[in-house]
């Protein structure tokens, strides 16, 4: 019957052309078009519809004057355009002038919805009266906010709805009001974090953080926290995204102050042992920002009255950043060069920083030298180094402090021996000139207590890498690992380093120093940045590189596995990090990643000190999963003498609705578990993520030794 009503419209459409334009729209229905010649008007009942260029009007009945081009339609009235969707009890339509009006209606796409008692306007434009804005289903837990009238806009900029007198609720429960709001459905929703328990050092507690969408490009509000046993912390908070054919802009700023009420023995002391202040704050501020493809400026602040502000009132920004770092940086990249500039702070009275203000730096990228088959790069930088020890030891009222300019030079020649074999020669210097030094505090006692206020340092760099190539293939099919052929891909690798002796680097205030750190150590002159403790040596190290892959589904390779092999052999010994003198088979590496399939996921890095066989290090992680049932993690932290540490995470799906989640940490060397926390998480309608918690701890430096808390957040609000 649907299809005879379409045919019979056709039929009408055919044989009324002398009253009806060519321009008429599409109206059809499952039961006979009436027409009234007199009146030009077209009546359509049962699944009744409207089709005109990219909308579709629905309805049970749909009246349409031809003269006029006005179309009336009761009755479950829906509208279509382009990908939204409007729902009404009754509709008028001017498709002439595209322009509407509606009662009872509902609209929206996910998570936003609208509801009104009527409107008016265009698909573009439309004023809506007894309005109510949903985010996400409405519900008796959902975030809405209502107002008199809601003024809808879709244009160049995107989608919008600008509200005077905004009145927010939490199901029917008013919470908050603004007098004038405007919301992008393109933008970033709304933000609402809720995290309250009791903690034996804190008491019980609410934190808060909130934001509002203010602009297109911005949303701002608050952090809000109440502590029983310390006070009221409060802060404003933002984040801003912006993007343009031109330039992007991301963001974030978060702060908190609190007159900590707690005694002298909660507030405790800081890391240099000195009593914490009653007056606390914090300020954390991340910026990028990219204009067109070659400048880019990035920023990152954290400003904290005490070492332990953060760890006390904000733990989750505490375990993404225990050691905050204050910096600056722009860049402009040319065609084969790098112009930037790179600047740290020290806001801090509790931190011993290197500072930079600031660091001028030009890169010279590898470019060939002319037709000789070789490639040379440099760079230069100028920086004026600072590090005031007296901030933190305040008897020490020597700084050090230095002027330095920087040169590097390299030149490498590729050799193609074989298709499969490649040595590359290649020579470097870098000359640094010192100005304006002052010693050092950190090294009285075992260097001279003064320098010369003017030094020079040349160092020369001499080595080759010599690295084979080769692969096969084989036909492995494995449908349960989607296995589908396997390649293997070796690459061994010799690299020999020769840096000459700098000579008397006593004559150097060292602020550039060598840190901490595990990883392999650069092979490059060029690439240190321990510019002013670089020490003469010589040694080679032998690589081994594995990789297996196989086909996608789509186009391209996987990575199944790596496994690689590396070893350093020295021939100018140094000191090593626990003090003792490298061997002269100093460490062998092993690193080791395995991803057959989604489900699992393995990754481990150890090293060993050679001579001896004795494992130093090892880090590795495991992920299992089944799904989106259960997922397992597994990690380890080892190194030698000082850390052995291991932590599971688990997750287990209980139903739709509720999960199970447990975190476990252990210390081998105490041979105590630290931290076991237990929750379950649920979702409240389709809004609110809540997470009920209980953690214990042992030994914590300031955490209480048991807390629970429960933690509810606004679902797709990142």
């Amino acid at each position: 019957m649907l299809a005879n009503a379409r045919i019979i419209f056709l039929f009408l459409s055919l044989t009324l052309s002398t009253f009806l334009s060519g321009a008429l729209p599409e109206l059809s229905s499952i039961e006979p078009l009436e027409y009234d010649e007199d009146s030009q008007r077209l009546v359509a009942r049962g699944d009744a519809r409207l089709d005109f260029e990219n909308t579709r009007i629905r309805a049970d009945r749909i009246t349409y004057y031809q003269e006029f081009s006005l179309a009336d339609a009761n009755g479950g009235v829906a509208i279509s355009h382009d990908n939204g969707r409007l729902v009404a009890d009754r509709m008028s339509f001017d498709s002439r002038e595209n322009i509407f009006s509606v009662g009872i209606l509902r609209t929206g796409r996910w998570p936003y919805y609208i509801s009104g008692v009527s409107a008016g306007g265009t698909t573009e434009n439309t004023n809506i009266q007894g309005a109510t804005i949903y985010y996400g289903d409405p519900g008796p837990f959902g975030i809405s906010a209502s107002s008199n009238e809601i003024r809808y806009v879709n244009e160049g900029d995107g989608e919008y709805v600008s509200v005077e007198g905004a009145t927010f609720r939490i199901g029917r429960v008013p919470f908050f009001y603004l007098p004038s709001y405007r919301h992008y459905f393109s933008g970033t929703p709304y933000l609402l974090d809720i995290n309250a328990g009791s903690d034996g050092d804190l008491g019980y507690y609410i934190q808060t953080t909130n934001l509002f969408p203010i602009t297109s490009w911005l949303r701002a509000g608050a952090n809000l926290d109440y502590y029983s046993k310390r006070g009221l912390l409060a802060g404003p908070t933002a984040q801003y995204v912006y993007n343009s054919s031109s330039q992007s802009i991301v963001g974030a700023l978060s702060t908190g102050a609190i007159n900590d009420t707690g005694n002298q023995a909660d507030r405790d002391v800081d890391t240099f042992g000195r009593q914490i202040r009653s007056s606390r704050n914090f300020t954390e501020w991340r910026h990028k920002h990219h204009i067109g493809e070659r400048f880019t400026a990035t920023a990152s602040a954290s400003y904290w009255s005490d070492s332990d502000v953060v760890r006390d009132f904000r733990d989750d920004i505490f375990e993404e950043n225990q050691r905050p770092d204050n910096f600056a940086e722009a860049s402009y990249t040319g065609e084969n060069w790098i112009l930037s500039a790179f600047a740290r702070f020290r806001p801090n009275d509790f931190q011993l920083v290197q500072e930079r203000a600031p660091e001028v730096r030009f890169d010279l990228l590898p470019i060939p030298v002319f037709s000789t088959g070789a490639y040379h790069r440099a760079s230069a930088s100028y920086v004026q180094l600072n590090e005031d020890f007296g901030r933190n030891a305040p008897a020490i009222n020597v700084e050090g402090k230095s002027d330095r300019f920087d040169l590097t030079y390299r030149i490498e020649r590729p050799v193609l021996l074989t298709k499969w074999l490649t040595l590359t020669p290649l020579a470097g210097a870098r000359l640094t000139q010192y100005e304006n030094q002052q010693i050092d505090p950190l090294f009285l006692g075992q260097l001279p207590a003064t320098v010369d206020d003017s030094f020079r340092r040349e160092i020369y760099e001499l080595g080759f890498d010599l690295e084979a190539r080769a692969y096969a293939s084989y036909p492995t099919f494995n449908k349960a690992w989607r296995i589908d052929g396997l390649r293997h891909l070796v690459r061994p690798a010799l690299r020999y380093r020769y840096f000459s002796d700098p000579k008397d680097v006593n004559g150097i205030a060292a602020i550039d120093r060598q840190v901490f750190d595990l990883k392999r150590p650069l092979l490059d002159l060029s690439d240190l940045r321990n510019v002013d403790q670089i020490a003469q040596s010589h040694l080679v190290r032998l690589g081994l590189e594995n990789l297996f892959q196989t086909r996608t589904e789509a186009y391209g390779s996987r990575t199944l596995a790596e496994l690689n092999f590396y070893q350093d052999v020295i021939f100018e010994k140094n000191l090593r990090y626990d003090g003792d003198e490298e061997d002269v088979f100093n460490a062998t590496w092993v690193e080791f990643i395995l991803n057959p399939a989604p489900w699992l996921k393995f990754d481990l890095a150890s090293r060993f000190r050679t001579e001896s066989l004795t494992l130093e290090e090892l880090r590795a992680g495991t992920i299992i999963k089944s799904g989106e049932i259960w997922e397992l993690r597994l990690s380890t932290d080892f190194l030698d003498k000082r850390i052995n540490q291991y932590r599971l995470d688990y997750i287990n799906l209980i139903n739709e609705r509720y999960s199970f989640v447990a975190n476990l940490n252990f210390d081998a060397n105490l041979n105590k578990f630290t931290r076991f926390r237990l929750g379950l998480q649920t979702q409240l309608g389709s809004t609110w993520e809540l997470l009920y918690a209980i953690t214990f701890r042992e030994d914590a430096r300031r955490e209480s030794d048991f807390s629970f808390d429960i933690q509810l957040h606004l679902a797709h609000s990142e």
